[in-house]
């Protein structure tokens, strides 16, 4: 049996592609054809071979489309291209962008990525070139991106199959292993609606008024509860027993608002506020959007008061908030006193 060890050396590109201590082998035992694959590193539930990144956008909040916050996308995305054998000949070795693939690995993989807008990637000529007597391209297939349109990111996944074509100098053929045909390039998108860290000075707009007429439920029903989330006193509350770490608050208003934000009371400790929010929006009460789940760590308790406050204004009825509280966390402390959302015109 032959194996064939990968290379021990690092590539050292935009993006680092093969794992310095990375030792697979290939068994050909009786081929002693040369064949051609991709294979890269694939982390998580990306899809088998392939190389991911990330982008978070946020709305712009003095206009219309999206501001990039961050991302790890380089501007140059390297794939290296490897054969199974050191090469008799200098091979030019070459690859194409079907996006036709796109509905076909979600139709297989129950996924739901979007092919990339046009213009984001140039994938205008994907070649690289395995040298007489190597098993590694000394160049890579180089996808060059136009990061300056990194908004028009605006769905939460995409997938970019780059598909292996060809093979010069009859030095080789396309491995017919269909796993090592593919690689796949993915962005994650997130688009965060909620600003971290934001206090009493950083809102936008004014405390809603007219409390006495909005409306709450609860699921759980709370263990104990005394007065109401509206009567403007930290001393009253829904409080819940330790069985419940993530009770379902939903308030009704009478009318839609232009919310900026939300600010909530539950106890009189950071160490003892909510682990983390989540934040939903409904202009009917029965479809709901997730605005974002913060963690405490994302956001700023002051005496008693944890701020959530948004980029942008949504207009929303309906306000569907599910605190998380740890499981080692006093039944006293996991309580709602007060709820306000700011507001503007």
């Amino acid at each position: 049996m032959f194996s064939i060890k990968y290379f021990t050396g690092c590539i050292i590109a935009s993006v680092l592609l093969v794992s310095c201590s990375k030792e697979e082998r290939f068994d050909v035992e009786g081929d002693p054809t040369v064949k051609i694959f991709l294979n890269n590193e694939s982390l998580g539930n990306a899809p088998q071979n392939s190389i991911s990144f990330s982008a978070v956008n946020h709305p712009n909040p003095s206009g219309a489309g999206v501001i990039n916050l961050s991302t790890n996308i380089p501007d140059v995305i390297k794939i290296p291209v490897f054969s199974t054998r050191e090469v008799s000949n200098t091979v030019e070795v070459s690859v194409m962008h079907d996006n036709a693939l796109v509905a076909q690995y979600n139709a297989a993989n129950n996924t739901n990525y979007q092919a990339f807008p046009e213009g984001f990637l140039n994938t205008s000529n994907l070649k690289a070139t395995i040298q007489q007597g190597k098993f590694v391209s000394e160049d890579s297939i180089t996808i060059v991106v136009n990061k300056a349109n990194i908004g028009v990111l605006t769905a939460p996944a995409y997938l970019a199959p780059l598909k292996l074509q060809t093979v010069s100098n009859n030095a080789g053929q396309i491995s017919n292993n269909t796993a090592l045909q593919i690689a796949y390039v993915v962005v994650n998108v997130e688009l965060r609606q909620i600003r971290f860290l934001t206090g009493a000075d950083d809102a936008v707009g004014t405390l809603a008024t007219g409390r006495s007429s909005w409306a709450v439920s609860y699921t759980p029903s709370p263990d104990l509860s005394s007065g109401n989330i509206f009567d403007g006193s930290t001393n009253t509350f829904a409080r819940w027993g330790t069985a419940v770490t993530s009770p379902v608050v939903d308030v009704m208003m009478p009318e839609s608002k232009n919310i900026t934000g939300i600010r909530i009371h539950t106890s009189t400790s950071s160490t003892t506020s909510p682990t983390q929010v989540q934040v939903q929006l409904s202009n009917d009460g029965i479809n709901y959007d997730i605005i974002g789940t913060p963690l405490r760590a994302n956001l700023t308790y002051q005496s008693g008061y944890t701020y959530i406050h948004f980029y942008k204004a949504i207009t929303a009825r309906y306000v569907r908030l599910i605190p998380t509280y740890s499981t080692s966390t006093n039944q006293q402390n996991k309580r709602l006193t007060e709820f306000d959302v700011y507001t503007i015109d």
